[in-house]
């Protein structure tokens, strides 16, 4: 069996409940062979505590070791399937994303989505704002999701509106984002044929994307 290589960027609300639901459906179907690389240079603060997979204990301590140390005990009870390797520092285009099968951008940043889908060959981004996400990946128009408002750059924004932490109004559109990612890698990996680009609000429903312009080639 091939070992797959995916390298997550990101270990907030996305990129932490993405590597949970992807490690711990791999590691007990014995089904693949996946190397998962976690990469982000945060450490835990109080305010990750509300929607992110840390606790008190973990405050801190880098996002991708308190992920590695809370999973490694069940990667290791299934003995099988998923090795999981943190990476303490923050994506930059030093990275040789040639290393990896499949990129996943799970931070909401310019720079990292500009370098990623510039060079990679296969990727998957995702990013959620409150109650709403966006799934694309490089089997769908780049041209649609360029079209989107960006980010300042330099700039890197929640998955929270502001001021929802404080005041309790936590919103999941993250975790719907890592579900369907996590959807997307176990089509992927299977070689079937991974669900296709969306933007979707928990109030709203399914959003439309912009028209892509004419002449513009998928």
């Amino acid at each position: 069996m091939q070992q797959k290589s995916i390298l997550i960027i990101g270990a907030g609300g996305i990129g932490g409940l993405l590597l949970d639901l992807i490690s711990r459906s791999i590691s007990f179907s014995g089904s693949f062979e996946v190397k998962i690389s976690i990469m982000d240079g945060d450490v835990v603060e109080q305010r990750n505590l509300p929607h992110q997979r840390f606790s008190i204990s973990d405050l801190g301590n880098h996002k991708v070791d308190a992920l590695n140390d809370y999973l490694q005990h069940l990667v290791n009870a299934a003995d099988n399937g998923v090795m999981i390797d943190p990476i303490c520092t923050n994506f930059s285009g030093k990275i040789e994303l040639e290393e990896f099968d499949l990129i996943i951008v799970a931070v909401d940043c310019e720079e990292p989505r500009r370098i990623v889908h510039a060079n990679a060959t296969q990727w998957l981004d995702l990013r959620a704002r409150g109650d709403g996400f966006v799934m694309w990946s490089h089997l769908d128009n780049l041209e649609i999701l360029d079209s989107l408002p960006k980010l300042p750059e330099g700039i890197s924004a929640s998955c929270q509106l502001d001021g929802a932490i404080e005041t309790g109004n936590i919103q999941f559109g993250f975790a719907l984002a890592a579900a369907h990612g996590a959807q997307w890698v176990v089509q992927w990996l299977r070689g079937g044929n991974p669900p296709s680009g969306k933007m979707y609000s928990i109030h709203m429903g399914e959003l439309p994307m912009p028209e892509p312009s004419q002449g513009s080639v998928e």
